[in-house]
């Protein structure tokens, strides 16, 4: 069942489906159209605390470790070019959200260029309350465009 969806109108830098109603299982999916290069991350239930971990890795690199974090980093280059996410979210009260997130990305156009791939797993360690809010924020420079939207849907 949608939860929730917000598409922009006109060029920011947040987008924010609110009013949730708490759900167990979530899956949020994000379509980024950019104006710029962007830089998509998450918060959730408006937190800006150091309370997110993530493990992730992009076009077949390396895998990487953030951890004490004050948002989920959804793609780890900032560059030009739609994305497409598409996350799943453990979302119990009492436990830590654990999250599974894929990104494909656009990449240089045409068919010679491949697309860019990202996944990574994370979790906010909040152990009180159930994801009611989702935030998808920008720290690139550019913004999200008109068009960019987040959907979320969640079943028990």
């Amino acid at each position: 069942m949608r939860l929730g969806s917000t598409t922009l109108a006109s060029a920011a830098d947040t987008i924010t489906v609110d009013s949730l109603e708490a759900k167990k299982h979530l899956m949020v999916q994000i379509h980024t159209i950019p104006s710029g290069a962007i830089l998509p991350t998450m918060r959730f239930n408006n937190d800006s605390g150091s309370n997110y971990a993530l493990r992730y890795n992009s076009d077949e690199s390396s895998e990487t470790t953030q951890t004490s974090q004050t948002s989920i980093q959804l793609d780890p280059i900032a560059g030009s070019f739609n994305q497409f996410h598409t996350m799943s979210i453990i979302n119990e009260a009492t436990k830590e959200k654990l999250l599974i997130n894929e990104m494909n990305g656009a990449n240089t156009a045409g068919a010679g260029n491949a697309p860019r791939r990202s996944e990574n797993v994370a979790k906010w360690a909040n152990t009180s309350n159930a994801i009611t809010r989702v935030d998808i924020l920008n720290s690139g420079s550019g913004d999200f465009a008109a068009g960019t939207t987040l959907k979320v849907y969640g079943a028990d």
